[in-house]
């Protein structure tokens, strides 16, 4: 093709020089367009954190001196690797199940229980009552157990604890014991608000017992619950390391447990893989700034977190959330299994050669307060564990392994969340 009058044709010379110019810019320009290479994360190290705050603290729920603990040994790291460190306090209204007993009355025959957060108590001497079938405890199960107690199964899956016991005060049922749907130990759950009757929770098999003693003819129980509820204070621990640029990108992981678990898997692994994510970007330059924060109260309905996106929301670009990632196969989703950074950990995993099916959940941890408030985010978790909430969610269950993968993956994304976030 023949230049176009008045274009002069350029000299080799000159393409050379230009060519150089475009490889220069190019090379100022790829500390922007690629994160650095990481070092590995020590699982020894990540389970150590999950070492003190399962083992040697132990169940810490929120409110209580143990959580104090945990949150004093978090914001300790945090400072030792040279972020700032602050508490974000916020009231709620605490839960303690003091004591609970479920007995026969025509055997004496005792039945252990669980009592589930923020279930009302009965009175100082218990309550008697004939025992009703409620089946799932759906409206149309309920209608004979008006001054009965009534006896649930637990599910199907999707039908909320606190709407069973709300169906059956609704009804008029004095109290209500649910049953358990498998043969697993059974959780301590959160109704998240207070309930009007008495609720315990039993094993599949003393429920199916007691179910089997009804077909034979009326069965009376006699039920005492204990509880104490008042308003308490708790935190947030934020640790934060300055980028370049205004936004922040948080890796968060919740602190608290409910009070009869020692939450090695729910969450000191999560807090582990944070803190040793905090470490490996100790001393690395970040264009996002980085708040870690453990979160307190995500037991008691997400309140933690609700209330850090409530007073620092507008700054924030991203969320990793790293919940449950101790004992399975890591997982990667949000409220929709999708988007960008769901995209940007999995590429990140595949560079370590790890495999990171999807998954979806629109709720049920802290992701889903920043995600409500149009915030990207992404959680890491390793999918059901019929342990947690019970007092078998032990650190001897914890796969070192994956506590460094999650760590691994959450501080990868951190430095890939500006490429990938608008």
């Amino acid at each position: 093709m023949k230049p176009s009058p008045g274009i002069l044709r350029p000299t080799r010379r000159a393409a050379w020089a230009l060519s150089f110019l475009l490889l220069v810019a190019l090379a100022l320009l790829a500390p922007a367009l690629a994160a650095p290479a990481l070092p590995a994360v020590s699982p020894d190290a990540a389970l150590r954190h999950a070492a003190v705050l399962s083992r040697e603290i132990g169940p810490r729920p929120s409110g209580t001196p143990a959580f104090l603990r945990a949150a004093d040994y978090v914001e300790a790291g945090l400072r030792a690797w040279g972020y700032t460190a602050q508490r974000q306090a916020f009231s709620f209204l605490y839960f303690e199940a003091r004591g609970s007993a479920l007995r026969l009355v025509a055997s004496g025959e005792t039945i252990p229980t669980v009592v589930p957060e923020y279930s009302a108590a009965t009175p100082p001497a218990g309550i008697e009552a004939a025992l009703a079938d409620g089946g799932f405890g759906r409206p149309e199960e309920l209608r004979r157990v008006g001054g009965r107690i009534a006896l649930v199964q637990r599910g199907p899956a999707g039908f909320l604890f606190r709407d069973k016991v709300a169906n059956a005060a609704a009804a008029g049922a004095v109290a209500i014991i649910i049953y358990n749907h498998a043969p697993d130990p059974v959780p301590q759950v959160t109704l998240l608000a207070p309930a009007r009757i008495p609720a315990v929770l039993v094993t599949q098999e003393a429920g199916q017992r007691l179910l089997g003693l009804l077909r034979q003819g009326e069965v009376r129980v006699h039920l005492r619950v204990e509880t104490v509820m008042e308003e308490r204070t708790t935190w947030n621990v934020v640790g934060r390391r300055q980028g370049s640029s205004g936004r922040v990108v948080v890796v968060g992981a919740h602190l608290d447990t409910v009070e009869v678990s020692p939450g090695a898997n729910d969450n000191a692994s999560g807090v582990a893989a944070a803190l040793e994510a905090a470490h490996l970007l100790a001393g690395v330059p970040l264009e996002f700034s980085l708040e870690v924060v453990a979160f307190g109260a995500e037991e008691r309905g997400l309140l933690g977190s609700a209330h850090y996106v409530r007073q620092r929301g507008g700054q924030v670009a991203a969320m990793v959330n790293l919940d449950m990632v101790g004992v399975g196969a890591l997982r990667a989703g949000n409220g929709s299994g999708d988007g960008p950074l769901v995209e940007a950990v999995e590429r990140a995993a595949a560079g370590l050669g790890i495999a990171l099916p999807r998954f979806r959940l629109p709720g049920g941890s802290d992701h889903a307060s920043f995600e409500r408030a149009g915030i990207p985010a992404v959680f890491l978790h390793t999918g059901d564990d019929a342990q947690i909430h019970t007092p078998g969610d032990v650190l001897e269950r914890l796969d070192p392994r994956l506590l460094a993968q999650a760590a691994q993956l959450a501080a990868s994304l951190v430095l890939e969340a500006p490429r990938v976030v608008r």
